[in-house]
């Protein structure tokens, strides 16, 4: 794993730390969607639509594949950047509020190149996986947490990167976690798999760290709005990239907390006016998810 791949982990660590400070304690019950079976999953889990998690080893790593990133996506109109480019990436609910149409970023190489680093992972959180089938195969091989397979925790220790090491490679906490096969390949020209009743999806909807040098990524505390209802985008299903490097995703939505991954600079006496991320975006939603973490014990003087 380069340096940029590791400066990158270690900025979404702390994040994630950070954000278990303000995220709610309770969890929403899961729904009568088709789930794995009980003793892969708990039944007092959200459903994978809610995009909830619990650890960073939620975070499954996988490379080579396409994959479409929703995680800026939600106001109708242009957003904040840092480069100054104009970003428009909608998310505009369908007429029963059970999806919506996201427009999203598409990695169609599998590979971002920030600084001249290339960002070769994007990442899958174990609980979302929207195929309950790949869904619980990939629990029964990762475990419920993830540890069990190649994932964000594990990169960021560095141990896998020496699979050059007859004994670091054969580790299973080392090896992509199933899902990552379902994600179609680069090299090969293998399509997706996840979705394989639907020959329009060509992109799968992940989380990276890409476009970190174009958009305020930071997170943003939207778990006590009246009518919390947002986007979870990870593993939907998306078409084909445009002309302008985007792609559609077909987004579940769900009524619960979350986080939206933005934070723009605090307005200042030099200007008052500085934009800040708004929760209420109707009729648009945030694509966004809700951090469960549980913020760590700290020693006490």
């Amino acid at each position: 794993m380069d340096m940029r791949d590791l400066r990158a982990l270690s900025v979404v660590l702390l994040g994630t730390w950070l954000l278990a400070a303000c995220s709610s304690p309770e969890t929403e019950a899961a729904t009568a969607e088709a789930e794995p079976p009980a003793e892969a999953v708990r039944s007092d889990d959200p459903p994978p639509r809610a995009d909830a998690f619990e650890h960073v080893s939620n975070f499954l790593a996988c490379s080579g594949n396409p994959y479409a990133l929703c995680y800026y996506s939600g106001p109708p109109g242009a957003q904040p950047t840092l480069d100054g480019s104009t970003q428009i990436l909608p998310c505009n609910p369908n007429s029963t509020e059970t999806a919506a149409d996201c427009t999203c970023f598409a990695v169609t190489n599998g590979v971002y190149v920030e600084d001249g680093e290339p960002l070769v992972y994007n990442f899958v959180e174990i609980g979302s996986i929207l195929n309950p089938r790949v869904r619980a195969e990939t629990i029964e091989v990762c475990h419920e947490d993830g540890s069990n397979c190649l994932n964000m925790a594990s990169l960021a220790t560095g141990l896998c990167d020496y699979s050059d090491n007859p004994i670091i490679a054969a580790l299973e906490a080392c090896q992509p976690a199933p899902v990552c096969s379902y994600l179609g390949d680069v090299v090969t020209g293998t399509p997706q798999t996840l979705y394989p009743d639907q020959p329009d999806v060509e992109l799968i909807s992940t989380f990276s760290m890409a476009y970190q040098d174009v958009m305020y990524f930071g997170s943003t505390d939207c778990s006590s709005e009246a009518d919390p209802l947002y986007a979870g985008c990870m593993t939907a299903p998306c078409t084909g990239p445009d002309e302008n490097g985007q792609t559609t995703c077909t987004c579940p939505t769900y009524d619960g907390p979350y986080q939206v991954g933005q934070e723009y600079p605090q307005s200042t006496p030099s200007d008052p006016n500085a934009p800040q991320v708004q929760c209420d975006i109707s009729p648009n939603v945030w694509s966004a998810a809700y951090n469960n973490m549980d913020l760590p014990s700290l020693p006490r003087d």
